[in-house]
């Protein structure tokens, strides 16, 4: 057990580092190893820990968020969020688990073209109602706001993204509670993580500028690719 504790609390202490310097990961690389030790481990412990984690990024590079446009993303994840309960209530958690890995895919080998989306007010309420869609059937709602932010600058990505997925991790963490997902051995699980995370937040500042402007893009691209195999990993599971 005291091995598998080590092993839990590198991963989280890696994955932090990934989120504070690419701007997303944390779920991505956390989830999938940690529910293999402990399925107790997520998904309450990593939503209160990407919580804090969330407010210490985005104060870092607080001058780089643009508030107006990503505010109608918010407004977008509400019927996003709408939409997925109804359509997990009419079609079922695999069927969406197949569509969402797969349009997510899609849309990563469509930004491996030259096409570019305006960072408008429009591209920000779909982008939103996306990433309320996917995170509430999948849990992983980061690659329509990420894919949207692709081309931007670094610290751009990292104040932008922080800034809508505090908003995405109060939404989750009010609904687990109302939910009665919120256990006592959940917040216990939260707490041994913040160290880690406090870690892997001071190392993500520091290493963040050796990440050079044309690998933010690919980087960005790998993880959201990821993303897709992961959902379409569970879509297989849920299926057979």
């Amino acid at each position: 057990m005291l091995f598998e504790w080590f092993i839990a609390l590198v991963v989280i202490v890696l994955s932090s580092v990934v989120q504070t310097a690419v701007g997303f990961g944390l779920a991505i690389i956390a989830v999938p190893i940690l529910v293999l030790i402990d399925p107790n481990m997520v998904p309450a412990p990593i939503v209160i820990v990407a919580f804090f984690q969330l407010w210490l990024n985005l104060y870092a590079h607080r001058a780089h968020v643009n508030w107006k446009p990503l505010l109608w993303a918010f407004v977008g994840r509400v019927p996003g969020t709408v939409a997925a309960v109804l359509a997990l209530r009419l079609t079922g958690e695999a069927g969406l688990q197949w569509f969402i890995g797969l349009a997510v895919l899609m849309a990563v080998i469509i930004s491996l073209s030259k096409w570019r989306l305006a960072l408008n007010r429009r591209n920000h309420f779909f982008a939103g109602m996306a990433s309320g869609f996917t995170g509430t059937t999948s849990a992983i709602g980061g690659p329509p706001i990420a894919l949207l932010y692709q081309h931007q600058t670094g610290d751009t990505v990292r104040a932008n993204l922080s800034a809508y997925f505090i908003v995405g991790s109060v939404m989750s963490i009010i609904g687990m509670g109302a939910g009665g997902l919120l256990t006592m051995q959940s917040w216990l699980y939260a707490g041994a993580f913040l160290i880690p995370t406090f870690v892997g937040v001071w190392i993500g500042l520091r290493v963040k500028h050796l990440l050079k402007p044309t690998f933010m893009r690919p980087a960005m691209l790998i993880l959201c690719g990821t993303c897709a195999v992961v959902v379409l990993a569970q879509a297989v599971r849920l299926t057979f």
